[in-house]
């Protein structure tokens, strides 16, 4: 039923009995991930970089939307409601389908544009997203399959949105009058 891999590692995670150590970081992790992080590009939208924000913005909701329609094709119940070692912690359970992890899916998809337009803030950014994944496995409310499933669906959606940014970016400099 229940795929074995997912189940060693989700057992590993509960080894003690009461889910992970540093509770508070897998809180505010798993809270960044819900979109808050989506603040920081409201003042994009003022600069020049509109055009990056907005091409990020529609990449996270098609992200979204893809999430939203997988999940309820899968219709995989989530551990905190299928298992009874994997507690969820002090948090709302969510009521929607486990696969794939949406958390996972925004974040990579977010990771993944900005590491194709600035390398280094997109490392960091990779960084918190593997976090944001794990800490999602942490509170029992996905398994380590649907993160991955999430993360490779994102990678993938932020990369062409970024590559989408570049071939905008190409047209509108070929566009420009030549100035001398």
């Amino acid at each position: 039923m229940f795929d074995s891999a997912d189940l060693w590692l989700l057992r590993a995670v509960y080894a003690g009995g009461s889910g992970p150590i540093w509770l508070d970081v897998v809180l505010l992790v798993t809270f960044l991930g819900s979109g808050w992080m989506l603040l920081g590009l409201v003042p994009l939208f003022f600069t020049r970089m509109r055009a990056g924000a907005t091409t990020l913005l529609v990449t996270l909701v098609a992200t979204s939307c893809v999430v939203a329609s997988a999940k309820a094709l899968a219709g995989r119940v989530r551990p905190c409601h299928a298992l009874a070692f994997a507690n969820a912690l002090p948090i709302e359970l969510p009521t929607d389908p486990s696969f794939p992890s949406g958390h996972a899916a925004g974040s990579f998809a977010f990771a993944a544009f900005v590491f194709a337009v600035h390398r280094r803030a997109g490392l960091a950014f990779a960084g918190l997203a593997i976090l944001v994944a794990l800490s999602r496995v942490a509170l029992g409310v996905h398994y380590p399959s649907d993160v991955v499933a999430g993360a490779f669906l994102g990678g993938v959606f932020g990369w062409m949105g970024a590559r989408r940014l570049s071939a905008v970016r190409l047209t509108d400099a070929d566009s420009e009058p030549v100035r001398q």
